[in-house]
């Protein structure tokens, strides 16, 4: 069963799989150098995870409006119809509202950027991630909303069965501790999970 949960809003290993390895060799770019007025502004755009048997994750990244320096963090899932995330999307999976990331300073943090790898050095610009009060959505013009297994579930047929969501109804508000480090055109987002930063996805720059 998959299930999409908010980037940056719950633990990591309640998140949406689909990490990817980090990319060795390369220079790490900090996010303050991008010659913005603001140290956040080199991760705002659309970034996307690897494929995952059918699904992919991607992260819209922006400034509030209200001139606070706060970030928004807009995260939707994207199920295809081939697993190798080739052909149609047939199904998109979102927040019923923004997560926000109010800058926390920064850290050179030791993470490990896959199971089997060494942990790596990041720069890590810190954030509180919070959100109000929310549901999952799940949208696409074959999804179909039935009850299995006594839950109300989302689900829409793909190449090689069936993809399914439940519905669990409202969430309760978050406001956890978080952080992004950019790698060239990577960006890793962390967790602070049992009390230690640990990777919680990985995406490209779309």
């Amino acid at each position: 069963m998959k299930k999409l949960l908010a980037v940056l809003a719950g633990s990591a290993a309640a998140l949406l799989t689909g990490c990817g390895g980090g990319g060795g060799g390369s220079t790490q770019q900090i996010a303050g150098d991008s010659g913005s007025t603001s140290t956040l502004a080199a991760y705002v755009g659309t970034w996307q995870s690897a494929c995952d048997n059918h699904d992919r994750q991607l992260l819209v990244i922006a400034f509030k409006n209200d001139g606070s320096g706060t970030l928004e963090l807009t995260p939707t899932g994207e199920t295809y119809f081939k697993a190798d995330c080739s052909g149609p999307v047939v199904a998109t999976d979102g927040m019923s509202t923004r997560i926000t990331g109010k800058p926390d300073g920064t850290a050179d943090m030791l993470i490990k950027l896959s199971d089997n790898a060494a942990a790596t050095s990041l720069r890590v610009d810190k954030i509180t991630s919070s959100v109000p009060a929310y549901t999952f959505l799940r949208a696409g013009g074959t999804v179909k909303y039935v009850l299995r297994e006594g839950k109300q579930q989302w689900c829409v047929d793909v190449d090689n069965g069936e993809s399914c969501m439940e519905d669990d109804g409202m969430h309760p508000a978050l406001s956890v501790p978080a952080g992004l480090s950019l790698r060239g055109n990577e960006l890793y987002t962390v967790m602070l999970d049992k009390g230690a930063y640990v990777l919680d996805m990985h995406y490209v720059k779309k």
